[in-house]
């Protein structure tokens, strides 16, 4: 019989679900920070394993490849997040905006796969939108209703426990789930704290009474109660759920970026309140024990943010169904290629070269050369490297005319580069640095591990603007049915700058 999440008191009066979504999805951008920060400790302080909340839950299918020195096998998580309170104060939770004490049985609005590569060499995170038409399998209740399978919205699954919730995920997806990780509303203040506050960049300042968010334009430091309040807040993005989501996946970016840091997880009293703040709000499944942890933070000790991708799955636009409600459809051609990719253990991002041990600079290809990718899938941002004022600007407006994607306003460097731009790239996108260089003659390139998908241009003194670039056209002999490629949209990585 499968069981579903524990109840609380009624709901009390007047409480929305507006509400309760915002809590969801603040423990959900958590969930994933959790799966990609605190594992990598674990091996260093493993008493914290035995604080975590395990449980039984059918349908996993367990990882058969044991891990072996110098190689450990895939592995596919669904991260759920609940908005439960425990632990939480009234009087913190009249402060922190989150109504009232008797908000009802604990739900869901965030669920995403979080897949680990074979050797930690590649992390894929998939947003799974709670609005997707699903259907819920079959299940019985804790009081032994049988509950008929039916079209619902995805969130709906967790009413009926977490090996339902399995199960519905692997139908839509085809993903062979390994592992279930859910956690709770408490832990989040707890571990933005123990991290010594997260870094976002705001393009304008944001304000919202609902959630109390309050946060000037700029690059800057957030501590709990306001990161809550960021992740929450819904009436601030154009298209609220959609733009909300990209927030939230800037912020888990953000997270991994702080808690991989060597000044955090490699200080011990850091290290030690991240872990305290984490575990006692964590449940999982049964075999995900302390072995297991072991190895999934030996793992990802060496994890590369510039090699972990962040996506929501493919949407094909939204419909009204009558009981339902307004629900998302995916981009079942799309959504196919993203998860068989998963499935296969097929990396999203583009291949990392080797490095080098030391960047340096490579002239730049002849204008004439054509590229293999078009401008429009190419993030740029533009810093001016000169004394005339404005030239940034002008160079940024030039290089959008020509069609690239240009984040941001363009900034001054620190100091004079001289007359060559230079255009600096992470190895993983040398085809879209080959394509700025060519609508740039004269610059030079510069690897920097570790940069991104978004590459930065340094403008020189020499710039006298950007040209049209020639894409080569594909062969005759590539079929016009291939399968699209799952990185064809290039996703966020953890490593891109957060205010691009």
């Amino acid at each position: 019989m499968m069981t579903a999440p524990p109840t609380g008191p009624a709901p009390a009066a007047g409480l929305t679900g507006r509400r309760h979504r915002w809590l969801r999805i603040a423990a959900g951008v958590v969930s994933v920070a959790v799966v990609l920060s605190s594992a990598v400790a674990w091996a260093g302080v493993s008493r914290y394993s035995g604080k975590i909340t395990r449980i039984e839950i059918q349908g996993l299918t367990p990882v058969v490849e044991a891990p072996v020195q110098g190689h450990t096998p895939p592995m596919t998580l669904l991260v759920v997040a609940s908005d439960s309170r425990d632990g939480l104060s009234r009087t913190e939770t009249g402060t922190l905006h989150l109504g009232q004490a008797n908000y009802g049985p604990p739900r869901t609005d965030t669920m995403m796969l979080v897949h680990i590569g074979a050797d930690a060499g590649d992390i894929t995170v998939v947003s799974l939108p709670r609005d997707t038409l699903a259907t819920v399998p079959e299940y019985t209740d804790d009081k032994g209703k049988i509950h008929a399978a039916h079209r619902a919205k995805l969130n709906s699954a967790y009413e009926g426990g977490a090996g339902v919730m399995v199960q519905a995920i692997e139908q839509m997806t085809g993903v062979t789930i390994n592992h279930y990780l859910e956690i709770n509303f408490n832990g989040f203040l707890r571990m933005v704290d123990a991290l010594g506050g997260v870094e976002v960049c705001l393009v304008k300042k944001l304000k919202d009474e609902k959630s109390g968010l309050d946060l000037p334009a700029g690059l800057q430091t957030i501590s709990g109660p306001q990161a809550l309040a960021y992740v929450r807040a819904r009436y601030v993005d154009p298209t609220a759920d959609l733009d909300r989501m990209k927030r939230q996946q800037k912020f888990v970016a953000s997270i991994v970026k702080k808690a991989t840091s060597a000044g955090t997880l490699l200080n011990p009293l850091k290290l030690d309140g991240f872990l305290s703040a984490v575990a006692g709000s964590i449940t999982t499944d049964a075999g995900l024990g302390r072995d297991q942890l072991l190895a999934l933070a030996d793992q990802l000790k060496g994890l590369d943010p510039s090699r972990v991708a962040f996506m929501t799955v493919p949407l094909l636009g939204n419909k009204r169904i009558t009981g339902i409600g307004d629900v998302l459809l995916w981009d079942e051609v799309q959504a196919k290629v993203l998860f068989d990719a998963i499935n296969s253990d097929t990396p999203i991002l583009p291949p990392s070269p080797s490095a080098s041990a030391s960047p340096s600079p490579s002239p730049s290809p002849s204008p004439s050369d054509t590229v293999a990718v078009a401008p429009s899938s190419v993030r740029i941002k533009v810093v001016n490297g000169t004394t005339t004022g404005g030239l940034g600007g002008k160079a940024a407006a030039d290089l959008a005319a020509v069609g690239f994607i240009v984040v941001g306003k363009a900034t001054t460097a620190s100091a004079p580069i001289g007359a060559t731009t230079v255009i600096r790239y992470d190895p993983g996108f040398d085809q879209s640095a080959l394509t700025v260089a060519a609508a740039l003659p004269g610059s030079v390139l510069t690897e920097v591990p570790g940069l991104g998908r978004t590459i930065t241009v340094t403008i020189g003194t020499s710039y006298t603007g950007a040209q049209q670039v020639t894409v080569a056209t594909p062969t005759k002999s590539a079929s016009p049915t291939a399968t699209p490629s799952p990185s064809a949209t290039l996703p966020r990585t953890a490593a891109d700058d957060l205010c691009a």
